[in-house]
């Protein structure tokens, strides 16, 4: 089962520690957006970046409806 993930990234502006939260639906795509170029990450110069698993699946499994 995935749970859904906070990817937060810590960044400096105007001199100023700052810090962006987004929220993924699978760690992998928090994972990615970490580690690959050319992403929000590297477009605010981020200095430190980690993703979070939250307690809440981001996919239930729905129960089959019964035929009664």
């Amino acid at each position: 089962m995935e749970y859904f993930t906070m990817l937060t990234i810590v960044y400096v502006m105007g001199g100023q520690p700052l810090e962006a939260k987004i929220l993924f639906a699978s760690e992998d795509d928090c994972w990615n957006v970490l580690l690959d170029t050319n992403t929000i990450y590297d477009h605010i110069n981020g200095e430190a970046g980690f993703c979070e698993v939250s307690d809440y699946p981001s996919k239930v499994v729905k129960p089959k409806i019964r035929p009664w």
